[in-house]
């Protein structure tokens, strides 16, 4: 450790001054409010082996006659407050401090609260102590010092704290908190899992920043073989937080007090508050009936005698260490309190956050009708920005929230992939070229084979030369044919984009899972009615395109079929007689003729494909246009669609029974506001508290 010089802290006129009683006595208020569940307290802990004489300090200090050999059967924390009043209000106060482990449970916590027993201080001694002990340990769930069956006990130790009040006119006020002592050799009664918890809870108690440790030494024992010592050194490296406490100075051989000397001088194990020397009472003495005063005198006498006279008289004995103590405390709240004010007002302000990341309480019919009318009516404002494209600017470029860029994208798909996959065979230009427009699949034959191949095996009754009304039909049913593969796997892309919008809006809307998995179950049962309603519409779009008669009154139509006519008359031409420009040449006009006129099979083949190619164009796109809007649009995107199910109206609509299971509180939920609920209201009286300290 550092070399540190020893403290001087000493008794100081005025001990008890109001301010220093009503600043320690906040303290206390707060470790009662439960608040160092979620941050620490200044304290003063006293820690050390079982058999170093811990429980014969406290004792001294504070005038109580503990239970001979109590570490055995202690299995929890013990806060012991001196108070000093008049002597009319003497007496002893005892609670029990619920442990963070039991805040939560209103039962367990009224349980221990109810704890309460008060005596008079000359009426309290060593055997109604131990049986306050056993009482606070079974209350606690924990086995009494007479169990016998304690090998497999569910409960070991507890985290709440037994609070033992002293009032009386000889006191100075202080606080301190004692823990159970650290074993070595493990029995039926204290385990080796028991030394672990014991060492945890320990640590638990030094590492604590706001923790000053007292650290009992027993002198016969070398202080490299005291765990106790290692585990304050590891926790306080610099020895600012620790004060060493030599106890059994009289149980010395003859020729060790060198050693010892040594250390209570702080010459080995320098800390900054120094050591002090007591000499407590033995287990004999206490069997032959010493008093606390006698004991006092006896320690005083022993300070007087050599080599103990060599050390300072402000560092022996039990009263100078009560007084250092007590100023020590003081000091060390003083100094921590504003940090701790800070502390404390940031656990306000994250636990509100805790409550309200639970969102708006939700445990009757009305409060959960306006919780979920006022989540659709955002969830609606939510979806017209989607649909307008208003999207927010911090969202990456392919967010689920950005609905409407998503369906565009989905639209100008499905269209292009049905102009490259809509139809069965690719169209050809007029000088017999593959049409660029329309990609070719290899597995299927010559549209002009196939054409003649469909018209010679649909003549019927009427004239050669002539067309059978049907051949157009057929044909061009069998050309798009791929177009509803094409369409509904567009309709499912639609609902995925949709289905991942709300899963998006949703989360972001409705943090509370339980809900929102019961909401969006409700939801998509009705959204699955409008799906299946689109599937239908998208059928009978499909079978008004393909199964009906062809029909448009699309002037593209009769325009571009006459294009088509023109542009293959002058290809023809073009074989035999015009080069262009109207130019005529001086060529056979009976060979013009055979060029222009084909035969009636030729004629009827040539004369169905550019029909059917132009058909196709204008059917193709109306039938796109007709999808987008009169299904996608109109099932999914517009009021009553699968995208806007969720409003105030679906709302108003529910039962009460629906209503409850959706947007009831379930039991965790419940459970977690009211304990959200009652740490906000302790911190807040903390702060109160806190705040009148003027500090």
């Amino acid at each position: 450790m550092r070399m540190h010089k020893t403290g001087t802290l000493s008794a100081i006129d005025g001990m008890d001054n109001p301010d220093r009683v009503r600043i320690l006595g906040i303290v206390d208020k707060l470790r009662e409010l439960g608040i160092s569940e979620g941050l620490s307290l200044p304290q003063l802990v006293v820690v050390g082996d079982q058999s170093s004489g811990k429980s014969s300090v406290l004792e001294g200090l504070t005038g109580l006659s503990f239970p001979v050999a109590s570490d055995l059967c202690t299995r929890f924390a013990t806060q012991i407050v001196l108070r000093r009043t008049p002597a009319a209000e003497e007496s002893v106060k005892v609670s029990i401090i619920p442990g963070p482990t039991t805040l939560d449970d209103e039962e367990a916590k009224d349980h221990l609260l109810e704890f309460e027993k008060t005596f008079e201080k000359i009426d309290f001694d060593r055997e109604i102590f131990s049986k306050i002990l056993d009482d606070a340990a079974e209350c606690m769930g924990l086995p009494r010092s007479t169990d016998d069956s304690i090998e497999n006990l569910e409960k070991r130790f507890s985290d709440d704290i037994l609070k033992i009040e002293l009032c009386g006119p000889e006191h100075h006020h202080l606080s301190v908190v004692d823990v159970p002592g650290l074993f070595h050799n493990p029995t039926k009664y204290q385990t080796a899992e028991d030394k672990v918890i014991i060492r945890d809870l320990i640590l638990q108690y030094i590492t604590d920043r706001r923790t000053i440790i007292l650290a009992v030494m027993d002198a016969r024992n070398n202080l490299a073989n005291q765990e106790v010592f290692n585990m304050a050194r590891a926790a306080d490296p610099e020895g600012q937080r620790t004060a060493g406490i030599i106890t059994k100075c009289d149980a010395l051989q003859p020729g060790d007090e060198d050693s010892v000397m040594k250390i209570a001088q702080n010459e080995v194990d320098r800390l900054t508050h120094g050591w002090f020397a007591v000499k407590n009472r033995s287990t004999q003495d206490i069997k032959d009936g010493v008093t606390i005063e006698e004991r006092h005198k006896s320690e005083k006498k022993f300070f007087t005698t050599a080599p103990w006279n060599q050390l300072r008289k402000d560092r022996v004995g039990i009263e100078p260490l009560k007084t250092f103590l007590g100023q020590l405390l003081y000091t060390h709240v003083r100094r921590e309190f504003p940090s701790l004010v800070r502390d404390i007002e940031s656990v306000c302000s994250s636990t509100q956050k805790e409550l309200e990341a639970l969102g708006p309480p939700r445990g009757t019919l009305g409060e959960q009708r306006l919780y979920l009318t006022r989540k659709s009516i955002a969830y609606e404002k939510s979806v017209e920005a989607a649909l307008r494209g208003n999207y927010a600017t911090n969202l990456p470029a392919k967010d689920p929230s950005k609905l409407r860029m998503h369906i565009r994208m989905l639209n100008n798909g499905f269209s292009d992939r049905l102009k490259a996959e809509g139809h069965t065979r690719a169209f050809r230009t007029v000088d017999d070229k593959h049409d660029e427009e329309f990609p070719a699949d290899d597995q299927y034959e010559n549209i002009y084979d196939w054409i003649r191949r469909f018209y010679l095996d649909s003549r019927g009754a009427e004239l050669p030369g002539t067309l059978n009304p049907s051949v157009l039909e057929n044909l061009f049913r069998e050309q798009s044919t791929k177009w509803a593969k094409v369409a509904f796997n567009y309709l499912e892309d639609v609902e995925k984009a949709v289905l991942a919008y709300n899963d998006a809006i949703f989360s972001e809307l409705i943090p509370e899972e339980d809900v929102r998995q019961k909401l969006r179950t409700r939801l998509d049962s009705e959204s699955q009615e409008t799906i299946a309603s689109a599937r239908r519409h998208l059928k009978e779009i499909l079978s008004d395109e393909r199964d009906g008669i062809l029909q448009t009154e699309n002037h593209y139509f009769s325009d571009t079929l006459n294009s088509i006519r023109e542009d293959r008359v002058s290809q023809r031409l073009q074989s035999e007689a015009f080069s262009g420009h109207n130019t005529l040449y001086n060529v056979d006009l009976s060979s013009i003729m055979r060029t222009v006129h084909l035969s009636n099979e030729d004629q009827s083949v040539y004369e169905i494909h550019d029909t059917l190619k132009t058909y196709y164009k204008v059917a193709i796109k109306r039938f796109v246009d007709n999808v987008i809007m009169q299904v996608v649009e109109r099932h999914f995107l517009r009021d009553g669609g699968s995208i806007k199910k969720f409003s105030p109206e679906f709302v108003n609509l529910l039962d009460d029974a629906d209503l409850s299971y959706i947007a009831g509180e379930n039991y965790s939920t419940a459970s977690a506001r009211v304990d959200i609920k009652n740490k906000i209201e302790r911190f807040q009286k903390a702060l109160e508290l806190a705040h009148g300290t003027g500090i």
